[in-house]
């Protein structure tokens, strides 16, 4: 049974896309005034989240206005995502530990080319055989998504921030019953209404997180800069 999406409820998918990109901007440009490979990494997977979100909000709006299904556009969604939530982690990943003056990672890019690339061999083999191509791709966003959240939680925790930790353990909850009701659901308009309000209150609450916990890291940054001088 196709889904169907209302104008209004198709623009209003670009919301949290939008605040999503906007959070992660402000981590990616904390990152590289620190370490510019780090920063590279994260500002790539930004690129990335941002290419999957628009097509398949882009997908809604046309087949909204008057049906045009362009299947790239509906299944590009976890091919971009699953890479961009993972090379995100692992920069920030690396960038936590270097704020706590401990070593980063040596090659930063292998661990997540790895595990990007064998998730993507199994999403193939999938799909050579006919069968649900893009579990892998949705398992590896999801780890990854969670992986940043639940290290943007640290690191509010740690820093004694801890209602903005709260609310990244909140957001992440709400995207996992999102998740869950999505496939649970019958996605009638209504429903698909609610799921998209909520998803954009806890992007933005997303972003506005970030924002804070950017702006505290960058403080320390020069710090942790100092140190490492020092001790060289």
């Amino acid at each position: 049974m196709e889904t169907e999406y209302s104008l209004a409820l198709a623009l209003e998918d670009y919301l949290p896309v939008i605040f999503s990109l906007i959070g992660v901007w402000f981590i990616a440009r904390t990152i590289q005034q620190f370490d510019r490979t780090l920063g590279m990494m994260a500002f790539t997977g930004l690129a990335l989240l941002a290419v999957g979100g628009i097509l398949k909000a882009t997908w809604k709006v046309l087949m909204a206005i008057n049906g045009t299904d362009i299947s790239l556009f509906s299944q590009a969604l976890f091919p971009m995502i699953a890479p961009g939530f993972t090379l995100i982690a692992t920069a920030v990943y690396s960038y936590t530990r270097q704020l706590q003056a401990k070593p980063g990672l040596h090659r930063p890019w292998l661990i997540p080319l790895i595990v990007i690339s064998l998730f993507a061999i199994g999403s193939a083999l999938i799909a050579v055989n006919g069968g649900p191509w893009r579990v892998p791709l949705i398992m590896l966003a999801t780890i990854g998504n969670v992986a940043l959240l639940l290290m943007l939680a640290i690191g509010a925790w740690k820093r004694r921030m801890r209602p903005l930790a709260v609310v990244f353990v909140i957001v992440l909850i709400t995207i996992i019953g999102l998740s869950q009701m999505a496939t649970n659901m019958p996605q009638t308009i209504p429903v698909q209404w609610f799921e998209q309000i909520v998803q954009t209150l806890a992007q933005l609450a997303s972003c506005l997180g970030s924002w804070q916990l950017t702006q505290r890291m960058a403080q320390e940054a020069p710090a942790v800069r100092r140190l490492a001088m020092g001790v060289a």
